[in-house]
């Protein structure tokens, strides 16, 4: 009778050691998957629809686009403000900055530095839909003669992070993987552009493209998997350039469509 308790209390220990090792074997198959990830895209491109009103008014001329000038302030982050949440032992973070091209904190963002990338994203715009005949980006063919520069200004590219702590060590994690509010992203973003005419230099056309986004994750895993294959800021800028881009494309055409002495600086106000 004895033989048998310690037979079946060795059976229940031996269940229990698997049950343990197959709890850590899919912890650590679940952390290996959210590490391995597929590398997300950094760039700022945009899908913009061609308007069917744009059909057969391509501009027979050559416009270069020219790599935006960086106005945005010089602050680079407002660094770690903590505050104590209402709930006891749960803290949130707040982190502030002018030029996330430069610095993130919670996730990993390398991208092209912005005055570039965004300069790329509306050539692309410019191009995929056809405005002119031909399109053409100036930081890769600066000695290309054009009819038409488009010009643009950062005027701001601000990002604010909220970061949620429950606490250190495996109790950490675990509130990161059963999904409490883990992290969320506020952009707002600040762009002017302006075509510029060569043969006369002077501003025909002038477009401010403003807008404000906000994405919230629960995981981390769902933060590092980002939104369609983009890093999570990224999409939220490229998502806002594609809500204002056909507005602005619109416009642009109607000033080009204008005769030329009745050619004037068209200013356009987002709503």
């Amino acid at each position: 009778m004895m033989k048998r308790k310690f037979c079946t209390s060795g059976l229940g220990r031996r269940k229990l050691r698997v049950i343990i090792s197959l709890l850590s074997a899919l912890l650590f198959f679940s952390v290996c998957m959210g590490c391995a990830s597929t590398p997300l895209d950094l760039g700022l491109d945009f899908p913009v629809e061609k308007s069917s009103d744009a059909v057969g008014q391509t501009v027979p001329a050559t416009i270069g686009v020219a790599e935006f000038i960086d106005l945005r302030p010089r602050a680079a982050t407002s660094d770690a403000h903590k505050w104590l949440g209402f709930i006891p032992g749960v803290l949130w973070l707040h982190m502030e900055s002018e030029m996330p091209d430069t610095y993130i904190g919670f996730t990993d963002y390398s991208p092209a530095p912005f005055p570039t990338a965004f300069s790329r994203a509306v050539y692309n715009a410019l191009k995929g839909n056809e405005v002119f005949a031909q399109c053409v980006f100036l930081p890769e063919n600066p000695y290309v003669t054009a009819d038409y520069r488009l010009e643009g200004a950062l005027n701001r590219t601000y990002l604010r992070e909220t970061g949620y702590y429950y606490g250190s060590g495996l109790y950490a994690w675990i509130t990161r993987i059963v999904g409490l509010p883990y992290v969320s992203f506020e952009v707002e973003i600040d762009v002017t552009l302006r075509l510029r005419e060569m043969s006369s230099g002077e501003i025909i056309w002038k477009y401010d493209i403003t807008g404000y986004r906000e994405d919230k994750f629960y995981s981390v895993y769902a933060l590092s998997r980002g939104i369609e294959g983009k890093n999570v800021l990224s999409y939220n800028i490229s998502s806002i350039l594609a809500q204002r881009m056909p507005d602005a494309l619109a416009s642009m055409r109607e000033a080009l469509n204008q005769e030329p002495a009745s050619r004037r600086i068209t200013q356009q106000e987002n709503q």
